[in-house]
Formats: structure tokens, C-alpha cells, sequence
């Protein structure tokens, strides 16, 4: 019998006739057989708690809530209660245990990313189904998770629900545009959202043809003064410093992945308006600061550096050709040295 299969015997199939208590205690019993076990099993419970009518969960929330205050500190049962109560919680009218979910989710505001996460995610589903945005430090660490080589299907599900803040907090650049944005004109925010989704190795013609369209709209001399400005910042130390582990690369000194992709897109943006002076040694700069090693983890991003690169390919003015021969002086990482090679050429 599976894990799911069991779970299925122990609910049984008369549901509305069971007793609240009696329920909320099987389904603690079952949940600490298989603790550790978060992949196919926690999946498929989720699923089938979620089907369950609104009335079954109310009262099996009540209970669940009561075994949560009756269980002993950090016990299995306090914390399998929690799971589960944010797991039956939406679209409730009592959304119990709010502010004990986001004490739990806490612990990851100070964490790069995170492994098997389907308690996290039953605490940020809930939070996100009673119309609650997830603090910036937590969303920050969904949406690295989210970008993460692992890529847990339950945890991207969760960050493309994240549509606050538009980048991540914790990096001096990123701090800043979301310190200025209240005071720009609309298009920004849009223009900043478009940026994000800079995740291909150029930009297509439907990806530049919206960014051109919200660079009518934002401005031109506004967006090359206000992003410089934005760029000069980038590399600095964060403002919210990650814990870290002794054995992995100290990810304080590498880009927020999710802001990558953004400064990508910046690249690509300052790309597509009128050539000015200002904007070659800018985007040379990038280039430069993002092939900055860092130990046990290489360069800080290779793809802002190509974009970078790229981007400087297209200006059509001297100083764009200026900055690719102070790089090719100054790279030595052969794939970029090769794309700047290749662009002074063209």
C-alpha cells in the first residue's frame, strides 16, 4: 500500500460523518509516518484536502487550530497542524494561525533558496488565498527557489503569484529603482515587470517591440538618467545579508537571480534608445562587474555580462566601439571575450 493509499484508507470515504477530531487526529497520525516524505504523497493529500467541501474544512480547520495550541513547542504534531491548516484554509472565513505561518515562513527571508519545501508553500498559498502578499524577503527567496536548477513545480506555482515587489529586495540597485518607483509615472512599473522576463539569450522581436513601446511611453532621457543612475549601484553589498553555508558559495557576493534577469533586460532596453555618451562606459561597466569571480561559484552572472555585451553590439556610436576594445583589453573569460571579439568585428 502507498503512502497516498493509506492516506486514503485512513480518511475513509464517509467524510461528512466523521467527527472533526477524529479526523484532525488521522490525519496528524499520517502526516508524521511520513514527515520527511515531501514530494508524492504531501502532493497528492494536498489535492485531496483541498476538493474537500468548504463546511468539512471549516470544522476541521477549528480542531486542527486546537490541536496546534494543545501540541508541545516545536512537536511534529504543532507543525503538521499548521501544514495542513494552510492546506484547508482558502477561501475560509476563519483564516486561523495567520501569524504563526509567517513566523515559520520567516526562516527563509535570510536563505539564498530552500530544498523540498511543501510546508513553505502551504503557508505562502494560504497567505496568497487570503489576498496577502508574502513579506519581499520571503518572496524573494520563492522566486530564487523558483529559478533554482532543481525547479520544484509546487514552488514556481507560488512565485508566479508574487506581483510585489517588482524586483527583489536586497541589493542596493534594486532597493533604490523600488524607492524611486512611487514617484515615476506609470509605465515604470510595467517597463521594470517587462525587464524581469528577460530570461532568452537575446531579446525577441515581440520582447523588443513591447520595450520600445513602453520606452515611448516612459520617455527616453528619463530612462537613460534614472536607470544609469539605478546601474551604478549594482554589485554592491546587500542590503539584506544571506546566511550561509559553509559548504556552498557565499551567494552575498553574486546577483540576486531574479534581479538578473531584470538587469538583462535593462541592458537590452538602454540598447534600443537613442545612442548617448553615457550609456557605452555604463553598460561596459556591467559587463565588467558581472564577470567578477566569486569563489566557488565563477563569475557573478555570465548571462548579464552577454547581455551587456550585446547590447553595447547594437548602439550605433563611437563610444559603444570605444568600450568593446577597453574590454577586449580588459576580459579574460574566453565565451565573453569571444562575443566581444565577434561584435567588434561585425
Amino acid at each position: 500500500m502507498s503512502d497516498f493509499e493509506e492516506f486514503e484508507t485512513m480518511i475513509g470515504r464517509g467524510l461528512p460523518d466523521r467527527h472533526p477530531a477524529e479526523l484532525a487526529d488521522d490525519l496528524l497520525t499520517w502526516a508524521t509516518g511520513v514527515l520527511d516524505i515531501w514530494i508524492r504523497p504531501w502532493r497528492e493529500a494536498f489535492d485531496y484536502l483541498r476538493k474537500l467541501a468548504a463546511d468539512d474544512r471549516q470544522r476541521l480547520a477549528r480542531v486542527l487550530v486546537d490541536r496546534y495550541h494543545s501540541a508541545s513547542g516545536d512537536s511534529p504534531d504543532r507543525l503538521n497542524a499548521l501544514t495542513l491548516l494552510g492546506v484547508i484554509s482558502h477561501g475560509l472565513h476563519e483564516d486561523g494561525l495567520s501569524g504563526e505561518r509567517l513566523i515559520r515562513l520567516d526562516a527563509l527571508s535570510k536563505r539564498y533558496s530552500f530544498g523540498y519545501g511543501m510546508r513553505f508553500v502551504s503557508f505562502a498559498e494560504a497567505e496568497l488565498a487570503a489576498g496577502r502578499q508574502l513579506p519581499p524577503p520571503i518572496a524573494a527567496a520563492f522566486r530564487r527557489t523558483a529559478l533554482d536548477r532543481f525547479r520544484d513545480t509546487d514552488v514556481i506555482a507560488v512565485a508566479t503569484q508574487l506581483t510585489e515587489p517588482v524586483l527583489n529586495v536586497g541589493e542596493k540597485w534594486a532597493e533604490q529603482a523600488l524607492a524611486e518607483l512611487p514617484g515615476l509615472a506609470a509605465p515604470w512599473r510595467q517597463l521594470l515587470t517587462h525587464a524581469t522576463t528577460a530570461t532568452a539569450a537575446k531579446p525577441s522581436v515581440r520582447w523588443e517591440k513591447a520595450g520600445r513601446k513602453l520606452l515611448d511611453e516612459t520617455g527616453a532621457d528619463a530612462v537613460r538618467e534614472t536607470v544609469l543612475s539605478w546601474l551604478a549601484l549594482v554589485g554592491g553589498p546587500r542590503t539584506l545579508p544571506l546566511n550561509t553555508d559553509p559548504n556552498e558559495p557565499d551567494y552575498n557576493n553574486a546577483y540576486d537571480p531574479f534581479n538578473a534577469n531584470a538587469l538583462r533586460g535593462i541592458a537590452w532596453l538602454l540598447s534600443f534608445l537613442p545612442p548617448h555618451p553615457d550609456i557605452a562606459p555604463t553598460l561596459g561597466v556591467l559587463v565588467e562587474t558581472s564577470l567578477h569571480a566569486i569563489p566557488s561559484l565563477g563569475p557573478r552572472d555570465l548571462k548579464v555580462a552577454n547581455a551587456g555585451v550585446l547590447a553595447l553590439s547594437r548602439i550605433d556610436h563611437h563610444t559603444a566601439v570605444d568600450e568593446l576594445s577597453r574590454l577586449a583589453n580588459r576580459v579574460t573569460h574566453r565565451r565573453i571575450l569571444r562575443l566581444i571579439d565577434t561584435a567588434l568585428e561585425a
